[in-house]
């Protein structure tokens, strides 16, 4: 009996290791509603297909609108017409594939304040209520970390 349990633990263990299957974290784990840093504006993390995308949900009252009150648009953006869309309701990261265990690799996020596209991964922290993002270019070396905080916790 004292053998027994030992072999049961290691078992346990193997079972659970990166790559088994059986304590795999689940893809849609990273599904719903984030607030970014400064808790300025929520991003909704989406099913698309097989891949995760993040728009925009709500924004702060304090860079919801110019200093005319009227919705703030995308004045960043270098496309003419983008330029002229609202911030809110807009897609701003897409292309993001689970890639085991907290990752999702391969997708790319919108800089609204610059209008810029970065290539991005994202990471799952603290049990799930936190969200590093991570935008580069080139290699992931350069670049920048924002960590998100889940809503409703």
């Amino acid at each position: 009996m004292k053998r027994t349990i030992p072999v049961l633990l290691v078992l346990a263990l193997l079972v659970c290791l990166p790559g088994s299957g059986s304590c795999e974290v689940s893809a849609d784990v990273i599904l719903g509603q984030w607030y970014t840093k400064d808790n300025e504006a929520v991003v909704e993390i989406y099913k698309e297909g097989d891949t995760y995308a993040g728009k925009i949900v709500w924004l702060a009252e304090s860079v919801a609108t110019d200093e005319n009150g009227a919705p703030v648009v995308d004045a960043n953006n270098p496309d003419p017409e983008k330029a002229k869309q609202p911030v809110l309701g807009m897609t701003l990261a897409h292309g993001f594939s689970h890639v085991g265990g907290n990752d999702w690799e391969n997708g790319h996020i919108y800089d609204p304040d610059n209008g810029k596209t970065y290539k991005c991964l994202m990471k799952l922290k603290k049990g799930g209520k936190q969200l590093k993002v991570r935008g580069f270019i080139g290699v992931s070396l350069l670049g920048r970390n924002e960590y998100w905080t889940r809503k409703g916790l």
